[in-house]
């Protein structure tokens, strides 16, 4: 199958892309001392909830294109290329994280964990077990994402588009029937709130709604404004754990909190997604595009990376008398390199030459490889 001549690409959305990861990326390097720091360190895990929104507005759009260019929504082909996108290196993540650790500390990572992750029901497991903290840690959020797009593309496909939205917007309301049940039953708020698919199903649908609601169409908005919003954006992220904890807490969900608390992180998802959207100047940064571009593997890698950077450097260059800022400065800088190399490295050798023969499959033209 041929993609359309017509194409859909926005590289100043693969900015945004390495906007959410280096927020994900501070959140588990920064060492900073508690109150606000800590708050805007911890208000970084949001970056995960960006992606989700920026995600799912991408795939809707591409969605809506491909119905309206080919006459209809292919399922087929379109779970053929997510698979080719993101299951070979998950897979490579998790096969290797458990033959590993489990030769060196049996039990660090089950073989029921794996095969929890394996079924895309990995998140769940995390919700019940906790986090295991090895390579693949932040993998948690790929079953997210499929359990979504399992639903989706079928809704899409089979409603109009008036009862997509109707969907989307009945999505957005469990998950915050979801959060009520689970603050009632006193869930803890870092692993079975933060990791329950349909809480964070509300950023999918909020992405859904504004691909829906946008037609394709982007705002035309002055420079300062972006600006505005930018930094309104990043505020309100901060607001949401600063103000309403709903990353970390030391007590259990309170719903008359972290309720308030999702709606911020949402309505900061929001304002970096439009303080983005259609700005073409930032297209012309290249380097920021293309760690966009390879932002799935430098997400997977980061974890691991950052563990690496401190093994590395603390027994050798960091002594006692070294200030904690300036080392972990260091690590950051050393883990940020590292996890850019070894992106860059699986994109060339791995990812691209798989994403060769997605584009097969393909009925909108999206970016070149």
């Amino acid at each position: 199958m041929a993609a359309s001549s017509v194409g859909f690409y926005r590289p100043e959305l693969d900015v945004l892309r390495f906007l959410a990861f280096l927020l994900v990326f501070l959140f588990h390097g920064l060492d900073v001392p508690d109150g606000l720091l800590s708050s805007l360190r911890i208000s970084g895990a949001l970056g995960v909830c960006l992606f989700f929104l920026l995600s799912s507005y991408l795939i809707t759009e591409l969605l809506e294109r491909e119905k309206k260019q080919s006459g209809a929504i292919h399922l087929k082909a379109f779970y053929i290329r997510r698979g080719l996108r993101i299951w070979p290196l998950y897979l490579t993540v998790l096969i290797a994280d458990y033959l590993f650790p489990h030769r060196l500390h049996p039990g660090v990572f089950s073989t029921s964990r794996l095969v929890a992750f394996l079924l895309i029901a990995g998140n769940w497991y995390v919700a019940h077990h906790g986090f295991t903290f090895t390579m693949s840690t932040p993998l948690w959020s790929i079953p997210v994402e499929e359990q979504f797009y399992i639903l989706w593309p079928s809704v899409r496909k089979y409603l109009h588009r008036s009862g997509s939205i109707i969907f989307s917007i009945a999505m957005f309301f469990i998950a915050y029937i979801a959060l009520a049940w689970l603050c009632h039953i006193g869930a803890d708020v870092t692993t079975s709130i933060w990791v329950n698919s349909f809480v964070q199903f509300q950023f999918f649908s909020t992405g859904a709604i504004l691909a829906l609601a946008l037609r394709g169409r982007a705002p035309n908005l002055h420079p300062f404004l972006r600006i505005v919003l930018f930094l309104a954006g990043l505020s309100t992220l901060v607001l949401a754990q600063h103000i309403f904890q709903i990353k970390e807490s030391l007590a259990a969900g309170a719903f008359h909190l972290i309720a308030p608390g999702y709606l911020c992180a949402n309505i900061g998802c929001i304002l970096l997604f439009f303080s983005f959207l259609g700005e073409s100047r930032l297209g012309k940064l290249k380097p920021l595009v293309y760690l966009g571009k390879i932002s799935f593997g430098l997400y997977v890698f980061h974890w691991m990376m950052i563990e690496v950077a401190g093994r590395a450097l603390r027994p050798r260059f960091i002594n006692p008398q070294t200030a904690r800022t300036t080392a972990n400065a260091m690590e950051l800088a050393l883990a940020f390199v590292l996890t850019v190399l070894i992106a860059s490295l699986s994109y060339r050798f791995f990812e691209a030459p798989i994403l060769r023969f997605k584009k097969r499959f393909e009925f909108v033209r999206t970016r070149s490889i």
